[in-house]
């Protein structure tokens, strides 16, 4: 493949996979995160809200239920993992094997 800045590699560049947040809503699914206290999933998801002319990027932290994947099961493999512990720190999650 090429650009016009020359070779790019093979393999196309990752692209966050879309999810359904309701409403009408599509975003892009930033990352897992998982609450140490109760054990819960959340998701960072973010999206271009346009209001007439208008335009404004919103990033909103859901419960992981609550979206409906839109992708192939597979795009959401490499979406990082978090642990949000009780003392407040964040630590990456390993995948899942």
């Amino acid at each position: 493949m090429f650009s016009h800045t020359g070779v790019v590699g093979v393999k196309p560049p990752w692209c966050r996979p879309l999810v359904d947040i309701g409403s009408g809503i599509i975003g892009h699914l930033l990352c897992w995160e998982q609450h140490e206290r109760d054990g819960s999933w959340w998701a960072w998801v973010s999206w271009v809200q346009a209001t007439g002319d208008r335009h404004a990027h919103k990033v909103v932290c859901v419960q992981a239920g609550s979206l409906s994947p839109i992708e192939a099961p597979d795009a959401y493999a490499d979406v990082p993992r978090r642990k949000f512990g009780r003392d407040g720190r964040i630590t990456p999650l390993a995948p899942p094997a």
